[in-house]
């Protein structure tokens, strides 16, 4: 008998079972025999294979527009105080005063002028606040027609002396205090030439002091230095070659031609108060003489402006008023009261630089010197 036979002979009921499991069992056979990868997560289909492209989805081209410039952004960085600022700034308050010696108690040309912006910052000493600005070589002016400095003799100097002075000044802002003094000294007997030596020192506070020193010979005509020194933590040198007709400076900077008459930083005040006392002049006088700092040598015009009156502890002393005009727009102004009753020396000496920062040295007594020993 076969299936089929065997099946129509069942009852209605049991035809109709038989033929749903028969048919619920076929579907089972075919979904596992044909959908073992219906529950994969990454069908092979997916995966790429040789020449086979991927269609990819791209946006819709938009009509071009002209392109607009975009301006940059500009970001301003902003340096910010280092940890120590607050420990510096109190350190910065003692040795201000010497900072600002550096760059304001004798003019000379800055260091790198093209480091040296418009706005005269003036942060670039803060590495090396006791040395000097350095100053590219300048050429030295035609000789001026006018009376030279060195018109004295040896009757015309100050006796041996030491003017003491009281120091105030402005530095970025800040109002410091210190002392400074003026040393001039002659070795003894009447012929010439003879030694001489003169120092300004400036002491500050818990900083120290800043000498500037110049030695050499006095002459039927004047001073004639030899050596210049500015002395603070380190010794910078210039030197009057008299033979060679030079001045050659440390640090293998450039050296000047010595011209006659030429003066130091230092003896240059000692040579006013002698030609000043020899000589007679009127406001709007000019003298022009060589003046070397311990980097350059150049020539400076020093003018007669006015006669006044200078206080020193309580006394009023009559002095010329002569003015150093700055040789550029980075230079200080000097300005040195020069009295004959302390024989023409400097009963005060003002340094302004441009940026408005100054120091004022006024008398406040002096001492008497013993004759330069041998």
């Amino acid at each position: 008998m076969t299936v089929a036979s065997a099946i129509t002979t069942l009852p209605r009921r049991q035809q109709l079972l038989v033929l749903s499991l028969a048919v619920a069992a076929l579907h089972v056979v075919l979904l596992v025999s044909s959908g073992t990868d219906l529950w994969r997560l990454h069908p092979t289909s997916h995966t790429l294979a040789p020449m086979q492209t991927r269609v990819l989805s791209a946006e819709v081209a938009s009509p071009s527009k002209p392109e607009v410039a975009k301006t940059p952004t500009v970001v301003h960085s902003v340096k910010r105080p280092p940890k120590h600022e607050a420990s510096a700034h109190k350190q910065n308050a003692q040795d201000t005063g010497m900072q600002a010696l550096a760059s304001a108690t004798l003019p000379a040309p800055l260091d790198n002028a093209a480091e040296q912006s418009e706005s005269n910052d003036i942060d670039t000493v803060t590495n090396a606040p006791l040395s000097a600005p350095v100053g590219p070589e300048l050429l030295a002016l035609p000789a001026s027609s006018t009376p030279n400095a060195q018109v004295a003799k040896l009757g015309n100097f100050p006796d041996n002396v030491q003017i003491n002075y009281k120091l105030s000044g402005q530095e970025r802002g800040l109002n410091y205090y210190a002392s400074g003094s003026l040393k001039w000294q002659l070795k003894a007997g009447p012929t010439l030439p003879k030694a001489y030596e003169a120092e300004l020192r400036v002491k500050a506070f818990l900083v120290g002091s800043r000498v500037w020193r110049s030695v050499g010979t006095l002459n039927d005509g004047g001073l004639s230095p030899t050596r210049y020194s500015d002395t603070a933590r380190s010794e910078r040198a210039a030197h009057f070659e008299a033979d060679s007709q030079k001045i050659s400076f440390s640090g293998n900077l450039p050296s000047a031609p010595l011209l006659p008459g030429a003066q130091d930083q230092v003896s240059l005040f000692i040579q006013m108060a002698a030609t000043v006392s020899a000589q007679s002049f009127k406001p709007g006088a000019e003298l022009t003489v060589q003046t070397a700092t311990a980097r350059d040598a150049a020539n400076w015009t020093l003018s007669y402006k006015a006669d006044e009156f200078i206080e020193v502890n309580g006394e009023r002393i009559e002095a010329q008023r002569w003015v150093c005009l700055p040789r550029g727009k980075f230079d200080s102004q000097i300005e040195m009261w020069l009295a004959k009753a302390i024989g023409g020396l400097p009963a005060r000496i003002k340094i302004t630089q441009i940026s408005g920062n100054f120091i004022d040295m006024e008398m406040r007594g002096s001492e008497v010197l013993p004759a330069l020993a041998d």
